[in-house]
């Protein structure tokens, strides 16, 4: 094998170079900051795009609400949280903190409970609901980012 030579200590074996050793944990240290950004990075977009997707979709809600039924619609939702919770167990790294997720699930519900009970009667709703329920997702894209 044809490496750098290791110096033999009298005392133990155990004798490195500590320039050696320094360059070593320099390059763990920029291969963790590179982790944790790309990791925040992923974070962000998986919240604006889950804010994006729902909020779309309480907009697509108030377009066609005439002609589908609410039991259609809560399928519909049942399979989204079902995709995006099985989309959010394969993240390749834990960027969104377990407490951010929980605040931002129920602040999200709460809105969307809101718009969807509001807007059968004022149609308006559903575009401020969603524009609610993004903002939610963008707060909490902000709260990882920061």
């Amino acid at each position: 094998m044809s490496g750098p030579a290791v110096p033999e200590s009298d005392m133990s074996g155990n004798v490195f170079d500590k320039a050696q050793a320094r360059a070593a944990l320099d390059a763990a240290e920029q291969a963790r900051t590179a982790g944790r950004r790309t990791a925040g990075r992923w974070a962000r977009r998986y919240l604006l795009g889950f804010g994006a997707v729902s909020a779309g979709s309480v907009l697509a809600v108030w377009t066609v609400s005439a002609w589908v039924s609410s039991a259609w619609w809560g399928v519909w939702y049942a399979l989204l949280v079902g995709l995006f919770a099985f989309w959010l167990r394969r993240q390749p790294v834990r960027a969104i903190p377990r407490r951010v997720q929980l605040v931002t699930i129920l602040a999200w519900s709460v809105v969307f409970g809101l718009t969807m009970a509001v807007g059968i009667d004022y149609p308006l709703a559903y575009p401020i609901g969603a524009a609610a329920g993004f903002s939610v997702w963008a707060a909490a894209a902000w709260w990882v980012g920061r």
